[in-house]
C-alpha cells in the first residue's frame, strides 16, 4: 500500500484521478489524524468524528472505514512531510470543496472539547497549504465553534 502512495506521488496526469480516489482519501485520513494528534492525545471522540467525515464524504461501510483509518495511521507514522499529503488532497478535492474539507478539520479540533495552540498553527498551514486565505481558515472556524 506504501509503494503505491510513493508511486503515486509521481503522477502528475489529471486524467489519473480515479486511480489516484484512494490515494486521496488516505491522504486526508492520515492529516487529519496528525490533526487530532497535535494536542498530544488521540481520543475516541476525534477518532468518531474521522470515521464520520469517511462515512459522510465516501459513503463507506464501517469495516472499509476502519482499514482507511488503520492505513492512514500507517501512512501518517511514516511521513514528516505534510506537503506530500496535502498535493495528493489537492490533486482529488477541487478548489471550490477544499472549503468544507477546513470545516471538516476545525470539526476535529473541536471534537475533544479543547483548542490548543499547536491546532490553531497547523490549521493555519494546512488552509495556506489547501490554497485558501486567513480569512477562509476564520472563516471555517468562527463556522465550526458558533454551531
Amino acid at each position: 500500500m506504501f509503494k503505491e502512495f510513493f508511486n503515486s506521488l509521481l503522477i502528475t496526469n489529471k486524467n489519473d484521478l480515479g486511480k489516484n480516489h484512494e490515494t486521496g482519501m488516505l491522504s486526508i485520513t492520515a492529516i487529519f489524524i496528525r490533526i487530532a494528534k497535535l494536542d498530544g492525545v488521540f481520543d475516541k471522540e476525534e477518532l468518531q468524528e474521522i470515521k464520520n467525515f469517511l462515512k459522510k464524504r465516501y459513503d463507506l461501510p464501517e469495516q472499509d472505514i476502519d482499514y482507511i483509518i488503520s492505513e492512514a495511521i500507517n501512512l501518517e507514522n511514516e511521513l514528516n512531510d505534510n506537503i506530500q499529503l496535502t498535493k495528493k488532497i489537492k490533486d482529488t478535492i477541487v478548489f471550490e470543496d477544499r472549503f468544507d474539507l477546513l470545516q471538516d478539520a476545525w470539526r476535529l479540533i473541536i471534537a475533544d472539547g479543547k483548542r490548543s495552540y499547536q491546532e490553531d498553527s497547523f490549521m493555519r498551514l494546512f488552509c495556506s497549504l489547501l490554497g485558501l486565505s486567513d480569512k477562509d481558515n476564520a472563516i471555517a472556524r468562527k463556522n465550526i465553534v458558533n454551531k
